[in-house]
């Protein structure tokens, strides 16, 4: 290792003896990096922020002022077993962000690459959040909550225990998520309900004319249409077998336990539900 390459961490900062710490780490003053702790290639810790125990950091993380990484579970049931936070490259977790370790022996809290949490973002016990996602100001994730990959979600939006929200869509502000929120929509409100497809974050990812015509044909099929879940997806895996993006929608609605989020009555062309919504 060369002198360049050596972590640089400030007098001020405290660093267990038993954390590891790869080639290019930087620590912050006043900065608490915990035991057990990795910190890969690159990484960034900012001056007061807190990295708690049991907790690995890929390459190139980027940890803003006051953010508390790897504490412990805020869930009742949580007894001081062994659990963990994973964290893969490249997310950045701006000021006052919350991260907190699993519940359960040997259970981990996962996130993924390439995210970015806004300040006073809170992700809780047992989330799992995939790759590309951008949580605002103030997300709140409950226990558990599943976050796939290219979500994006507004400022002050709250998440409950055990809810998931599907890959491409988009979460409006100050929204109240109560039960699952499928893949590739634009969801608002108190509760939250679908109000089209993210069409906005669907360009932005590239995804061709002929995805969002099947994609539009499967919003259509499940919500509009008025007939049982199961009959929609029957139909859709028919209509179009082995397309992953139908594929997708279909095993996400199979695997739900708290129900799909559904629009409210609706009346009109899917085109026009959903050519307001999506990402700003």
């Amino acid at each position: 290792m060369t002198p360049d390459e050596q972590p640089l961490v400030h007098p001020t900062a405290v660093v267990d003896p038993s954390a590891q710490l790869a080639p290019g780490v930087e620590i912050g003053p006043y900065a608490l990096v915990g035991p057990g702790v990795v910190l890969g290639a690159g990484c960034k810790v900012a001056g007061h922020a807190v990295i708690h125990s049991c907790t690995v950091l890929g390459e190139r993380n980027l940890v803003f002022h006051y953010a508390v990484l790897g504490s412990d579970s805020q869930d009742l049931k949580f007894r001081g077993e062994s659990t963990g936070l994973t964290i893969g490259d490249g997310n950045v977790f701006r000021e006052f962000v919350t991260v907190n370790r699993a519940t359960g022996d040997n259970k981990v809290t996962r996130i993924g690459n390439g995210n970015l949490f806004l300040a006073y973002t809170h992700v809780a016990h047992n989330c799992e959040v995939g790759n590309g996602v951008v949580l605002a100001n103030s997300t709140q994730l409950a226990g558990e909550v599943v976050v796939e990959d290219y979500v994006t979600t507004g400022g002050l939006v709250g998440v409950h225990q055990f809810s998931r929200i599907g890959a491409y869509s988009f979460v409006g502000a100050c929204s109240k998520v109560t039960q699952d929120i499928l893949p590739f929509v634009c969801a608002d409100g108190h509760p939250a309900r679908p109000h089209g497809l993210n069409l906005v974050g669907l360009h932005r990812r590239g995804i061709s004319d002929e995805r969002l015509h099947r994609i539009k044909d499967a919003y259509r099929e499940i919500f509009l249409h008025g007939q049982r879940l199961r009959d929609a997806l029957e139909k859709l895996e028919a209509r179009y077998p082995g397309d992953p993006d139908v594929l997708r929608i279909a095993q996400f609605a199979h695997a739900s336990t708290r129900g799909l989020a559904r629009p409210r009555d609706f009346e009109g062309d899917v085109d026009k539900l959903a050519g307001n919504g999506g990402e700003e």
